[in-house]
């Protein structure tokens, strides 16, 4: 079987970025570390707001194509028990779509939370295993995985409005903000009322997760 880094080593994961998650983050400038940055894009949107931002990933294409950015990460194993940098090295740390892929979250969380500064914060996306796509496949009778989204085949943990707030209380964080974000299907009326669409969206994500 191979190792957890050969499966990874050349692994993209490519995107736009979270510019909801990172906007959370505020305009102060601070020092944080993405930890599975992929191939920067948040690391980008960080930097654009005045941080200095540091990545982690497993991916050594991913971390060259950071590089190629101009951009600052390592080739890190997550999971390893050694951290990459002393305690306290940072203001804030974010896990965007990556918590996912451990066998044991709240460890690596945990670990993790060494790294922050007194008053840090930690910033979490994860996918929403209880979508309403996935729920029709289920009732479907389908349970298969993907190359990319909810039900990408490196994917090892799965989560739902609750667990996910499970998680992050477990490792003895305390919960500031929790709420979803997601699309509800509206066709062409989305193109015509832009601004009915997010009020949809947010009430439709948040009142049924």
């Amino acid at each position: 079987m191979a190792h957890l880094s050969q499966v990874y080593r050349d692994l993209k994961y490519e995107n736009q970025g979270f510019p909801g998650l990172i906007a959370l983050v505020g305009s102060q400038p601070s020092e944080i570390l993405d930890v599975g940055c992929g191939t920067g894009a948040n690391l980008r949107l960080l930097q654009e707001q005045g941080h200095t931002a540091t990545g982690l990933t497993l991916s050594e294409a991913e971390a060259r194509i950071v590089h190629g950015q101009g951009l600052s990460c390592q080739v890190w194993d997550i999971t390893s028990e050694e951290l990459p940098f002393p305690p306290q090295s940072f203001d804030a740390l974010i896990f965007s779509h990556v918590l996912e892929h451990m066998a044991w979250p709240d460890v690596v969380l945990r670990r993790y939370c060494q790294l922050l500064k007194p008053n840090g914060k930690v910033y979490i996306a994860l996918p929403n295993k209880m979508h309403f796509m996935q729920r029709w496949e289920s009732v479907m009778g389908r349970f298969r995985y993907t190359e990319m989204g909810i039900m990408d085949r490196t994917h090892l943990r799965f989560f739902d409005f609750v667990t996910a707030r499970q998680l992050v209380e477990t490792v003895g964080l305390e919960i500031e903000r929790h709420f979803g974000l997601g699309q509800f299907p509206l066709g062409p009326l989305r193109a015509r009322l832009p601004s009915f669409g997010q009020m949809v969206d947010h009430w439709v994500s948040n009142r049924y997760p």
